[in-house]
């Protein structure tokens, strides 16, 4: 039931009272009176027992009911509650429902992340394992963390010392600040590199490094050693082939001796000072050129392709060839050439030595044999000629003896002057003092000689000095050089205004008998007058002695008597 407003429901309480049964009154007993009286009065002490009861209870009932309205009261706020914390529930389970995806999307992560980490330490053991040098781990107080198997070469550890100090330990290197080079890494965070020596000889490149986490925090050192011994013997021994090598190149470089390397497919790879000197082309413009167009090589009797054919049979090659200098000078060459392979590149070293003048030396050699033939029979020829002159114009033997001896002199001072310089000829200056030295030892101003420079062939250095032995002759007998006070001048010139030039030599005779020309000459005179090819000589006799006059046309280069002039 409702209220009048029809807001609150009102609720009835129907209480049952257990009682006592009700006894009917009955007119047909006895003393009815009496016992009604009794039973109202029973009655009414119940009715009030039970009013009072009622009143109780409807007291009860109004406190109960009071309690039972704030409980609604409080259930409908629990409910509101109910529904807000079912509303904050459903939130809560959907933001579970999140977190759940992003556990498993974290917990897959980890997974992979797991797998990395185990590949890594795979990686990591099994480096460890196949390293062939040993690595130290240390932690901040210098205790061992790990190692690799290489190290306990070098210090007594097994596995169960992990954790304990490296200071325990004894090592075979000669290294007694290994443990201060540690702290210091520790301090100054610098890598320390050594080479240390251990106790057996060998050699090791030891090296420190923090040891820095993923986080870049120091957690320790890192040590490696590293046997570089066979290094270190290698580097030696490389060095001291680079040594050498450079003692080698900088002798060739500095050899007077062309020497240059060139590829055999390329160009000019090396050039030293001595190709530089013969060649004439510097370093620079040396290096990169194909050798054979450079210098115009040529095989005589060959080609340069069978050259190049027999140096890969054999290896090597040698004989001569025939090359151009940067000025154009034709060289002739004596080559040693040698092959040799470096890693697929076909290296040629050459030699080279300068036989240009060996062979004009040769040359002129032969031609010199041949002139030298030409000339023993030639003098042969005069002598014996000499020798029949004189000997029909000597009164006596011992005449013919000293002049024949005097005219041999003279033949032999030429030629003595000619081999001096390899019969290219005699200076006439110094063919005019030998011949006139002897008479003049005496009295040094009794010869004057003057006249410049000229070189006289062989063809007319010999008769030359034979003309000038009979002029001294004469005048030591019948001339100038007889008297004390007499002197001789030998003077020449030359003539450059013409072409071809003219050389005129004056023999002068003063303060000597007044000379009368001979209508009969004898064999000096024909000698003088017919010994040089070519040649015109004029005589005036004078009162103070003979003047001699003869001239000769040089033509440079010219045979058949003609001078030529230096």
């Amino acid at each position: 039931m409702r209220d009048g407003d029809g807001a609150q429901p009102l609720n009835a309480v129907v209480m049952f009272i257990e009682g006592e049964v009700v006894e009917q009154p009955s007119s047909e007993m006895p003393g009815s009176d009496q016992g009604g009286s009794e039973t109202i009065r029973r009655l009414r002490e119940e009715l009030q027992l039970t009013q009072a009861r009622l009143r109780s209870t409807r007291e009860e009932g109004d406190a109960i009911n009071e309690e039972l309205r704030a409980a609604n009261e409080e259930l409908q706020s629990i409910n509101e509650e109910y529904r807000s914390t079912s509303e904050e529930l459903e939130t809560s389970k959907e933001e579970l429902q999140s977190i759940n995806e992003e556990l498993q999307t974290v917990n897959s992560e980890l997974k992979l992340k797991l797998e990395t980490i185990s590949r890594a330490h795979n990686d990591f053991q099994n480096l460890m394992a196949a390293t062939d040098f040993g690595t130290l781990f240390l932690d901040a107080a210098l205790r061992i963390k790990r190692f690799t198997q290489r190290v306990t070469d070098l210090f007594s550890i097994t596995p169960d010392d992990q954790e304990r100090f490296i200071t325990d330990f004894a090592h075979q290197l000669e290294y007694g600040d290994l443990v201060a080079d540690a702290r210091s890494v520790l301090a100054q965070l610098t890598p320390i590199r050594r080479e240390i020596r251990s106790r057996d000889g060998r050699w090791y490149d030891v090296r420190l490094r923090p040891y820095r986490t993923v986080e870049d925090k120091i957690d320790g050192v890192i040590i490696t050693f590293v046997d570089v011994s066979d290094l270190l013997q290698a580097k030696e021994a490389l060095k001291a082939s680079e040594q050498r090598l450079r003692q080698e190149k900088q002798l060739v470089d500095l050899s007077r001796e062309p020497i240059f390397v060139w590829d055999f497919d390329d160009g000019i790879l090396e050039w030293n000072r001595g190709c530089e000197e013969l060649y004439g082309y510097s370093r620079e413009e040396a290096l990169g050129k194909n050798k054979d167009e450079l210098l115009a090589t040529r095989v005589p009797g060959s080609s340069i392709a069978t050259l190049h054919d027999a140096l890969l049979n054999d290896e090597n090659w040698s004989g001569q060839l025939k090359q151009s200098s940067k000025a154009g000078k034709e060289l002739t060459v004596e080559s040693r050439l040698q092959l040799q392979s470096f890693d697929d590149q076909r290296l040629v070293l050459e030699g080279t030595r300068d036989i240009t003048e060996q062979k004009a030396g040769e040359q002129r050699l032969r031609l010199l044999l041949s002139e030298l033939t030409h000339r023993v029979k030639n003098t042969l020829t005069i002598v014996q000629a000499i020798a029949h002159q004189t000997e029909r114009n000597s009164p006596s033997k011992q005449e013919f003896i000293t002049r024949f001896d005097g005219r041999l002199s003279a033949l032999a001072s030429a030629h003595s002057l000619l081999v001096e310089s390899d019969w290219k000829g005699a200076e006439l200056g110094a063919l005019a003092r030998d011949q006139l030295k002897p008479y003049a030892s005496d009295r040094p101003d009794a010869v004057v000689i003057d006249g410049p420079p000229i070189s006289l062939p062989p063809e007319i250095a010999t008769p030359f000095g034979l003309v000038l032995h009979e002029l001294a002759t004469n005048a030591a007998k019948h001339g100038s050089l007889s008297r004390p006070t007499g002197t001789v001048r030998l003077l020449w010139s030359v003539d450059k205004q013409n072409a071809p030039h003219v050389l005129t030599d004056k023999w002068q005779e003063k303060n000597g008998p007044q000379m009368k020309d001979d209508a009969k000459p004898g064999f000096g005179s024909s000698l003088i007058d017919g010994a040089i090819p070519n040649a015109v000589v004029s005589r005036e006799f004078g009162h103070d002695g003979l003047v001699c006059t003869l001239v000769l046309s040089l033509r440079k280069g010219a045979e058949n008597g003609t001078a030529v002039q230096t």
